[in-house]
């Protein structure tokens, strides 16, 4: 009896064979992840999500008797926290991820993150969290509070605020905001 021969891969070689497969498949793979407008949109949601309102729970932990009015600020910053352990990376075919992949791999692209972090804004109550589309592509999370336009940067984990944000929209402006709420477009 012929003993059937297989050799163990080592990493590298794996990886360049993913690589591979991943380029001759990218078209594919593109036309896969497109989602529309709405499917976008309901990302942003705070309902239906298991994995959301159980990061919800664990996150407000501390806040027994959260209030929106009370609470929702110090609510962001534990978000910017749990947001700081996860890695941004442009990936070179872009693809959505769920909210649980990305907890899990502790890894995802800029626009994954602007909508993980509006749909937990939202998951705190927040009705005019957006998630800001730039021209140039970048993504980011916007909302306002206490009278106040702040901005997410899931790319440095920073807050910008009033005047910076205006800056910023100055050199590139936004092309699209939505939120499972509504959808402005900017588009000429």
């Amino acid at each position: 009896m012929e003993k059937e021969k297989y050799s163990v891969i080592d990493a590298d070689t794996r990886l360049r064979l993913y690589l591979l497969l991943l380029n001759r498949y990218r078209e594919v793979i593109k036309e896969k992840e497109t989602k529309s407008v709405s499917e976008i949109r309901q990302l942003v949601s705070p309902y239906n999500n298991e994995f959301l309102q159980e990061l919800k729970k664990k996150l407000l932990a501390d806040m027994p008797n959260y209030s929106y009015e009370k609470n929702f600020y110090a609510a962001v910053v534990k978000a910017i926290r749990y947001m700081a352990q996860i890695r941004i990376c442009e990936f070179t075919i872009p693809f959505w991820m769920s909210f649980a992949e990305i907890d899990e791999l502790k890894i995802t692209d800029a626009r994954n993150m602007a909508i993980f972090f509006a749909a937990l804004l939202r998951s705190f109550g927040s009705e005019n969290v957006k998630v800001v589309i730039t021209k140039s592509g970048k993504s980011y999370a916007r909302f306002e509070w206490g009278g106040d336009n702040y901005l997410f940067v899931p790319s440095t984990g920073s807050l910008l605020k009033n005047e910076d944000i205006s800056k910023l929209f100055e050199t590139d402006p936004p092309l699209y905001l939505f939120s499972d709420l509504s959808y402005e477009s900017y588009e000429e």
